[in-house]
């Protein structure tokens, strides 16, 4: 009953304040973060977490982070904000609603394969399904929070893979704004997908030295 409160009061917020509307609206997303002074910052964080709580995209708030933010302080914006709402979303799922959860999600293909990595693999998979994009990232928390992972664990191990992303799509959004679409704002954007493509694969050979099961696609 809680659960469904809590989820209950998120959407009603969500189509009361119009805030799908505003996370998927980028251009107005981007204006009421810059006129919002210091302010912005906690409208900029709380609207990461609940979208991301809601299974909405982030990546959109991470480029309004970069455009309005700055690389730097994007980048450290992003970066709470998203470890704040996988937290949520990893104790939502353990401390509120593992019975509804499990009854719900606990036959799909993404809890399975996620139950079945964590069972043989344990931190190791984790590391991995952050780093290499095989689920989808905000369903990821919820999942893991039906695991036995700890979650000082998780939290911490969460932070740490989701920042190179972070940081590159932060940057490149900064970038944009400065330079404009340019020959050497390409000529980055080149070297971003490269750096990215290499972590994934890197990733990879890390899961085959440790003999990592993981699914042949994604799911």
């Amino acid at each position: 009953m809680l659960i469904v409160a809590v989820i209950s009061l998120l959407f009603v917020c969500i189509h009361r304040f119009g805030l799908a509307e505003l996370v998927t609206n980028f251009r107005h997303l981007q204006q009421l973060i810059g006129q919002s002074g210091t302010l912005g910052y906690v409208i900029y964080i709380t609207l990461f977490i609940v979208a991301t709580v809601c299974l909405m995209p982030g990546s959109v708030l991470v480029l309004a982070g970069g455009m309005v933010f700055g690389p730097w302080l994007g980048t450290l914006l992003s970066l709470v904000a998203a470890t704040l709402a996988s937290a949520l979303s990893f104790l939502l799922a353990r401390w509120l609603g593992r019975t509804l959860l499990l009854k719900y999600v606990g036959h799909t293909a993404t809890f399975q394969a996620i139950e079945r990595g964590m069972t043989r693999s344990g931190t190791d998979f984790l590391i991995l399904t952050r780093l290499i994009p095989l689920f989808p990232y905000n369903i990821q928390n919820y999942a893991y929070g039906l695991t036995a992972i700890p979650f000082w664990r998780y939290t911490l191990i969460s932070a740490l893979t989701t920042l190179p992303g972070i940081f590159i799509y932060t940057y490149m959004a900064s970038e944009l704004v400065a330079q404009g679409i340019t020959l050497p704002f390409v000529l980055k954007l080149s070297l971003a997908g490269v750096v990215l493509f290499a972590l994934v694969q890197t990733a990879k050979g890390y899961a085959r030295r440790k003999r990592v099961e993981l699914p042949t696609k994604e799911i």
